[in-house]
């Protein structure tokens, strides 16, 4: 290999180790924004709470833990 070919793979390989961190960032800060709807959810089926939650409000929160997924798998996948 040709010492331009190997500085050219540096290069390139550096460009993808940054894309990858980059991505890995934004799946954590995805994440931690699942998680916070998760615990929102999970207070809302507390004990004491039983009763007081409407149907419209867990479809909410069920679609929007659904959606936060598919836009993970979505990233994973390079979409």
């Amino acid at each position: 290999m040709r010492e331009d070919e190997i500085v050219e793979k540096i290069i390139e390989t550096n460009r993808d180790v940054k894309w990858i961190r980059a991505e890995i960032a934004g799946i954590k800060e995805d994440d931690k924004e699942l998680e916070r709807r998760v615990s929102a959810i999970e207070a809302q089926y507390s004990p004491a709470r039983a009763g007081i939650v409407s149907e419209r409000q867990v479809s909410a929160g069920i679609g929007a833990g659904a959606g936060s997924i598919a836009a993970l798998i979505l990233r994973l996948l390079g979409g």
